[in-house]
């Protein structure tokens, strides 16, 4: 890739009649970590989904690497989504496999038919592993993902998203269902994978003080529109404010 930078540029979204994003532009440099923050109903969602494109926008641009995503066809579209790893609220764990086998579907896009029909080979299930260790749950490798925690059901799938080796990661609202003790475990992995590994980072958050502690930048959606987007530090009481009012 020519430059892992991410700008999106007028991106136009509507669901029948009505309008969810408007006009939304903004340039995402590589290794920034990004907090979208707004009420419910901003637009935050249909946002993140738009970068990945599960929602088509009806007009604008999504750039990588200097292309417009939203007119690549599906085969290049696959070769994408590769780099965007996407986190969903809901964890996307299946129960009924190990843990390990849930870090690893990644794995199966790349497989030959024979590949699928044997399995995994020991040297993926050490690969596993060793992604379930950057989220602390090497312990749980072979334990059914059923019998986990919702904390740890995140982490999973934290670690699934690393499997895709993946240049962004982008997270759906990841902690709005979490304890204390498990948010900050979440946010201190995604910072963690931010700092060490230079994974881009754009995360939906309600709280506004998790978005100040964690993030680089913080941009501000209301009724579909950016009201602000700037470095973390400054983003004003008042702005704030503005976006909840």
């Amino acid at each position: 890739m020519k430059s892992e930078k991410l700008e999106v540029k007028n991106l136009i979204f509507n669901y029948g009649v009505k309008n969810i994003l408007n006009d939304i532009s903004f340039e995402v440099p590589k290794g920034e970590f990004v907090a979208i923050v707004g009420k419910s109903g901003a637009g935050k969602s249909t946002l993140m989904r738009c970068l990945n494109l599960l929602n088509k926008p009806q007009s604008g641009e999504i750039n990588i690497a200097g292309e417009n995503i939203v007119q690549f066809n599906r085969s290049k579209l696959k070769l994408i989504r590769r780099d965007i790893a996407f986190i969903f609220q809901d964890y996307n764990v299946l129960d009924n496999l190990y843990t390990v086998e849930n870090v690893l579907t990644p794995y199966l896009v790349k497989k030959s038919v024979l590949g699928l029909l044997l399995g995994y080979t020991k040297k993926e299930y050490n690969e596993g592993v060793d992604f379930l260790k950057k989220v602390g749950l090497e312990d749980e490798a072979f334990k059914k993902s059923k019998y986990l925690s919702g904390g740890q059901k995140q982490r999973v799938a934290i670690a699934k998203a690393l499997a895709q080796d993946p240049k962004f990661l982008l997270a759906d609202e990841p902690v709005s269902s979490l304890d204390e003790k498990n948010t900050t475990l979440i946010m201190d992995t995604f910072k963690k994978l931010n700092e060490e590994n230079g994974i881009t980072v754009l995360i939906n958050l309600h709280d506004v003080n998790l978005a100040k502690k964690y993030s680089t930048k913080i941009l501000g959606l209301k009724d579909g529109k950016v009201l602000f987007y700037k470095d973390s530090e400054k983003v004003t009481k008042d702005e704030f404010e503005e976006l909840y009012n």
